[in-house]
Formats: C-alpha cells, sequence, structure tokens
C-alpha cells in the first residue's frame, strides 16, 4: 500500500500528486513514437518526449536509436522549440524532420545523421509543415504545409495554425470570412533538400491536401475541395503529376480515410477507411487501390486497422484493435494470406491509436506499454518482442504503486449487442468500489488499457485517490468494425446511453462497483455523454464534463466541424425539432439532479466554450449545483501542467465529496 496518501480536492496534494510523477522524468526521454528505422536497419529516429517536470508536458524532440544498444541521443540538440517526425534519405545519410523552433509555426530541417552538417531549414514562407517525406533521389523533400491561419486539428487542440508570439493591438478584431481562399489552404510542396533551390508548389489550385505521398513518378493524397476542417470528413485520395495540373479521382470512399501509404514502385497504394469523428484518428478497413483495378478491402481478421505501411510491393503491415487489444498483422497482397499476427501484452504507447514502423530486417519497431508497464521501444520480430530500451523512470515507479489491475469485462446491452470495456480498480481498498464512468472521446475511439501519458493523469489521479474507473467501449466505439460503429449515426447517444447504464449495472451484480457511489466524467464526446446521462438518469451523485457538445444548434453554426453533427445525427441543423434538438443537454437540464462540473478552452474551435457554458447556465436554472472552468490558454483539452493540476484539483475534491465522503480544508 502506497505511503503517501493522495488527498481529493486539496491543490497541495494534487500538486504534490503531479510532481512525483513528472518531476523523476525531467530532462529524460519518457516516451518515443513516429519511429521510423535507418535503411540499412543499425538505426532509428524516434519523436521523443523529454520530461519537463512541471514545467509543462513532454518536449517533443527527434532522437537517433541504436538498435544494438539503446543509445539515444538528440539528433539536434541546440535546435529550441519542438521537434518531431523524422525520416531518411534513402542512402542514410541524412535526416529530414519538422521543427518550430519555438514558434509555433514548423519548418523543415535537414541534418546529416552522423552529426558532420547541423541542422539547415529549408525555405517555406507563411506556412507550418505537417509532414515530410525524401524523394528517391535525394535531392528534395515532399510536405504538406498549412498556411498561417488555417483550423488546426482536434487533436492537436483546435484552434488555429499561427505563431506563438504573434501580437495584435488591443483594438483589433479577430475577422472571420465565408471566402475560402482566406481560410487558409494545406497544399503539397517539393522543397530543395539544400535549402537553395525554390520552393515548388506540388499540388493543384482548388484542393486541400490532408495528407500526401510519394507514389512513384507521381504524388499520391487525400484530399478535399475546401479547406475548412470539417471537409476533411467528405476527403477522397487523388492521384497526379506534381506538376500542379488537375489530379484524377482515384478512390471515393463511403466513410472517412487516413494513413494513406505506397509502395516502394508506386504502383500499389493502401489507405485505411473508417467511420471516424476526428482527423488522425481513423480505425476501420484497409482499402488496397491499383490504377486500373477495383478497389480492394483486405481481410484483417476483424481487427479495426489504424496504421498500415508497405514492406516491399507484395507485404503490407497492419496495427490496429480488436476490442481493446491490440494486434499487428502482416498481409500477403499478392496471395491475400494472413502472413503473421501477433497480439501485444499491453498496446503501444501512441496517445490515440496503436501504430509501428517496418523495419528493413523483418520486424517491427514500437514503443510497447500497459496500464502498470511504463513504456519501452521494443523490436518485434519472430513472434517476441525484444526490449530495445526501457524508459521507466522513478516517477513511473511511483505511480504504479498506485495503480491497481485492470481488467476486461464484458456485459449485454438491453437490446442484445454484446458490449466491453476496461476496469480499473485502485492499489488500496476493497470491492465494490466507488466508481467513475470515464467515457472516451470520439465516439469513434477506444479505451486501451495504455499507461497514464501526461494528457491521461487526471484519471490515474482518481483512481490514486481511491476511486475505481469504468472503461467502456460502447456502440460507436472502435476495434469492432463497421457495423458497430455504425450503430451510432443516427442514434447519438441513445444506444450508447443504454450500453454505459448496463455496463454499470453489470459492475454492480458483479460486486465490483458500489451502487450508491457512482459518478461519470469524460471530455470531447465523453463531456457530451457525461452532461446527457445526467439529463436521462439520477444515478450519478456527480458529473464532470471536458470540452463538451450541450447544443447542437449552436455547436453546428459555432464550431469549425459542423460536418460532424450532420454525419452522427443524420439531421439537418436548418429543420425545428428532430435530433438536433432530442440530443440536446441543455433543452434537458431541468431533468439533471447532479452536482456538475464542467471546464472547456477558450481557445477551441472544435467544441467552443460557451457550449459549456449553456449548459451551465441551464444547469444553474434549474437550481443544480454547477461550476464552469474556462481555461483561457486552453483548446480541446487541457494540455498544459498548470491547467491539468488545477482541473485535477477540482475533479477531485467534487468526486472526493460525494463518492468517499471528504471534505478537504483547503482548495
Amino acid at each position: 500500500m502506497p505511503e503517501e496518501e493522495v488527498v481529493p480536492g486539496s491543490r497541495e496534494s494534487v500538486h504534490q500528486f503531479y510532481r512525483s510523477v513528472l518531476e523523476p522524468g525531467r530532462g529524460r526521454v519518457v516516451d518515443a513514437r513516429e519511429h521510423r528505422c535507418s535503411p540499412e536497419g543499425a538505426r532509428a529516429v524516434v519523436t521523443a518526449g523529454v520530461g519537463q517536470g512541471l514545467d509543462g508536458r513532454p518536449q517533443q524532440r527527434v532522437y537517433l536509436l541504436d538498435l544494438s544498444s539503446g543509445e539515444l541521443s538528440p539528433l539536434a540538440p541546440d535546435l529550441p522549440g519542438v521537434q518531431r517526425l523524422g525520416c531518411w534519405s534513402r542512402d542514410g545519410a541524412r535526416v529530414a524532420f519538422l521543427a518550430d523552433g519555438g514558434s509555433g509555426l514548423f519548418s523543415v530541417q535537414v541534418v546529416a545523421a552522423d552529426g558532420s552538417e547541423g541542422p539547415r531549414q529549408l525555405p517555406l514562407t507563411g506556412h507550418s509543415a505537417e509532414s515530410v517525406e525524401w524523394l528517391p533521389d535525394g535531392r528534395g523533400v515532399l510536405v504538406v504545409a498549412a498556411e498561417e491561419g488555417a483550423s488546426a486539428g482536434v487533436l492537436s487542440g483546435s484552434g488555429r495554425v499561427q505563431p506563438k508570439d504573434q501580437r495584435r493591438e488591443p483594438w483589433e478584431p479577430s475577422v472571420h470570412r465565408s471566402d475560402v481562399g482566406l481560410v487558409g489552404w494545406r497544399r503539397a510542396f517539393i522543397l530543395d533538400a539544400s535549402g537553395a533551390g525554390p520552393v515548388r508548389q506540388a499540388s493543384p489550385d482548388g484542393i486541400n491536401v490532408w495528407e500526401v505521398c510519394r507514389a512513384g513518378e507521381e504524388l499520391a493524397a487525400v484530399v478535399s475541395a475546401k479547406p475548412f476542417e470539417g471537409d476533411w470528413v467528405g476527403s477522397w485520395v487523388g492521384r497526379g503529376g506534381p506538376d500542379r495540373e488537375a489530379w484524377r479521382a482515384l478512390y471515393r470512399p463511403q466513410n472517412q480515410l487516413g494513413c494513406l501509404v505506397a509502395s516502394a514502385d508506386g504502383s500499389r497504394l493502401a489507405v485505411i477507411e473508417g467511420i471516424a469523428s476526428d482527423r488522425g484518428l481513423v480505425a476501420g478497413e484497409v482499402v488496397l487501390l491499383e490504377e486500373g483495378s477495383e478497389p480492394r478491402r483486405l481481410d484483417t481478421s476483424g481487427v479495426d486497422a489504424t496504421w498500415i505501411e508497405f514492406r516491399g510491393r507484395d507485404r503490407l503491415a497492419v496495427a490496429g484493435l480488436r476490442g481493446s487489444r491490440t494486434v499487428i498483422l502482416e498481409l500477403d497482397l499478392a496471395g491475400g494470406a494472413l502472413v503473421s499476427r501477433f497480439e501485444l501484452p499491453g498496446t503501444t504507447s501512441d496517445h490515440f491509436n496503436p501504430r509501428a514502423a517496418v523495419h528493413p530486417g523483418g520486424g517491427l519497431l514500437l514503443t510497447a506499454a500497459a496500464w502498470r508497464t511504463p513504456p519501452a521501444i521494443c523490436l518485434l520480430e519472430g513472434g517476441r518482442l525484444r526490449e530495445i530500451r526501457s524508459l521507466a523512470d522513478p516517477g513511473g515507479d511511483w505511480l504504479r504503486q498506485r495503480l491497481g489491475e485492470i481488467r476486461e469485462v464484458s456485459w449485454v446491452a438491453p437490446d442484445g449487442n454484446e458490449i466491453s470495456g476496461l476496469f480499473a480498480v485502485p492499489a488500496a481498498g476493497e470491492a465494490p468500489y466507488p466508481t467513475v464512468l470515464n467515457v472516451h472521446g470520439g465516439p469513434a475511439a477506444c479505451w486501451r488499457p495504455v499507461w497514464p501519458v501526461p494528457e491521461e493523469l487526471s484519471a490515474a489521479l482518481l483512481v490514486a485517490c481511491g476511486m475505481a474507473l469504468f472503461l467502456p467501449n460502447p456502440r460507436g466505439s472502435s476495434g469492432r468494425g463497421q457495423e458497430f460503429l455504425a450503430l451510432e449515426l443516427g442514434d447519438y447517444g441513445g444506444g450508447e446511453t443504454e450500453d454505459l447504464l448496463s455496463g454499470l449495472d453489470h459492475l454492480v451484480a458483479a460486486g465490483l462497483a458500489d451502487p450508491e457511489r457512482l459518478a461519470v466524467y469524460g471530455v470531447s464526446h465523453g463531456g457530451y455523454m457525461s452532461c446527457w446521462i445526467t439529463t436521462r438518469t439520477d444515478r450519478f451523485r456527480a458529473a464532470v464534463a471536458g470540452s463538451p457538445v450541450t447544443d447542437w444548434y449552436s455547436q453546428h453554426f459555432g464550431s469549425n466541424i459542423p460536418d460532424f453533427d450532420v454525419m452522427f445525427l443524420r439531421a439537418d441543423p436548418l429543420r425545428a425539432g428532430g435530433a438536433h434538438y432530442e440530443r440536446s443537454p441543455v433543452f434537458f437540464a431541468h431533468r439533471s439532479k447532479t452536482p456538475t462540473l464542467l471546464s472547456a478552452g477558450l481557445q477551441d474551435r472544435c467544441t467552443p466554450p460557451g457550449q459549456a457554458e449553456e449548459f451551465h447556465q441551464a444547469l444553474a436554472a434549474a437550481g443544480v449545483e454547477t461550476e464552469l472552468v474556462i481555461y483561457p490558454e486552453e483548446g480541446h483539452g487541457i494540455r498544459q501542467i498548470p491547467a491539468m493540476i488545477d482541473f485535477g484539483t477540482r475533479m477531485s475534491g467534487l468526486f472526493g465529496r460525494e463518492l468517499l465522503g471528504q471534505r478537504p480544508s483547503e482548495r
């Protein structure tokens, strides 16, 4: 049993919790993602998370990894700011990567892998680079770059792509116009790797490029006709030469696209298609595209793919989800057979979805982690994981002592659908536990038994305070195929509510959850459900909703993703009544009796702060206890340490009072 008690609602105790977890990792590599193996296979580049203690979440820096010794070394230690997405030239002599120099706008940097040549910035004025890939001849790199003012994606906090130090006069307005040409496009560019040549736009005007890859002598891309963030929902695969002439449409999908990749000779493309709620978070079917042939959906043995990469022309590596479990596959494209299948004991440490990287020697490089297992960079070869470098630190050891076991649970919903999820218990205490229902975002996402990253420490804080976490994957979640995801379309929050409540019934019947001590918490879609479910039942003692939607009318016209509600509600916001009214928590706030804490980020354009404010005022008018906190420097979700500590204090205080009967003397 841990010696130091974490007191819910005590600012001093919560601050000490974050200090104990994060400070020991200061200056150390505590996580690794975006792996790329060198052509000869002896080295790799990774985007490393370097601990900053309480000064901020881990700083992203590109590191070189020696796969024999496990030694990690910074690629460009003197370059300030955020670095990410390193990639190797074909000869292995140079690495290109993205860096913002502390400005918030990313440029492309090129550095010699042996350190003989320092980073050289390639010209790209007025844009922020979002991807980078070497051309085969090593003379140039292919990038996707967003104009200043373009909408930032939900996974990066929403808001806009703009310099951090951008200043306006106190009187100067923020101007929004209907002219799409002024919104901020994303385009493909080819940059001269020497830095001396001109910047060459490689995509036609009039299309927005979300992803791009080289496909032989041509380019292939996920594109849309307009540049608004919501237009990604209706994007397609285009292909053409890097000469800015009109590209031909190669594939128009029914659902959303992500992770477009090409074989080295460009003869084959593959892309993941699925019902998706967020750009960059697609889990679904793998579609193989070959010019002159019909698109072919590959058999992934019931796994929702989240990452793909070619190994030669005839093999495709796949990482994905089956339920909450992470599965790695390799497919033979010529014969259509499954070459190998491996189920990780935990999952990969990537915050949102499982990912890996093809190793030229035949294996896969990834960072493995689990609920009570800190990240370790591993090589998967011959059906076994071989640890290359552990990223554990004393802060993780301290946290692990306060995390009990996590187990899979399953139950049958009222309509007969089998639903599953995870149940995490504290290190101390006995069942039945005070239980917090934690609803994931998306809804097209999935709870996995992942190591708590800084963004998820608020959930680990609740477990350290003595509460259990119920982490369900109801209908609409990834990992169960497209039919299961589609159950949410046109019934948003409907059957899902029954999935969640019947899951709690199952836990209560099993003696795991205390029916008199239940609470609900979620962010984004989870924030919406935390508001919505309290208007359906009074069984929760408290609710916390982060970045919620509460009014689908104002959400549609005030958000940068208006296609979301049309897609998931299957309704027209210009018609009175219907799902935009019937599934808006704000119109039913008078039915709630649940004390509710709401939080929002002032910079959030995905679920603007007015959404939380509307529900707060509606609850207050109904006489329900409510508190609203708006963080001025946050976007979608809470990502900065000072705000995390404040939010953790408020949330644990409410749940501690209602579930544990604790009333701290100070906040």
